[in-house]
């Protein structure tokens, strides 16, 4: 028999007041340019956010005179950490029409302070593409 308080066991990650946090990014006839940042996420203190779904995707819409192979991509940098790429869809053919997707979903925790960033890039000579970058995210009590 046991005397005193009650054990009261945490909640699941899920009912520790999560809230859903989603953004994209998409646009098109992009003409070539230097990588570039367009969506980012830090995870706040006290918090841990799960990575849901990661999607990246880029279709060529017209050739490019000098092919650069554009890119779309998510990276992620632990809190004090170095940044590292952790979603890339390339293409690697200069045909209108080509396409490279990559999505991912349920993959990662992030901690406090951890950033993701979705990125575009296209070093071409000429040429247009579309682009898509999106995540969902539950961020919850740590």
């Amino acid at each position: 028999m046991r005397t005193g308080q009650p054990i009261i066991s945490r909640p699941a990650w899920y009912d520790r007041n999560p809230t859903v946090r989603v953004a994209f990014y998409n646009a098109i006839s992009v003409t070539p340019h230097a990588v570039a940042e367009r969506l980012s996420y830090t995870c706040p203190a006290g918090k841990k956010a799960m990575v849901e779904l990661l999607s990246c995707r880029i279709t060529r819409q017209t050739v490019a005179t000098a092919d650069g192979f554009p890119i779309s991509e998510f990276s992620l940098t632990p809190s004090g950490r170095t940044e590292t790429f952790i979603l890339i869809a390339q293409i690697f053919v200069n045909t209108v029409g080509e396409k490279a997707m990559v999505d991912v979903g349920s993959a990662l925790t992030l901690l406090a302070g951890d950033v993701l960033k979705g990125k575009t890039g296209d070093i071409s000579t000429g040429g247009t593409c579309a682009y898509h970058l999106a995540y969902k995210i539950t961020e919850f009590d740590a």
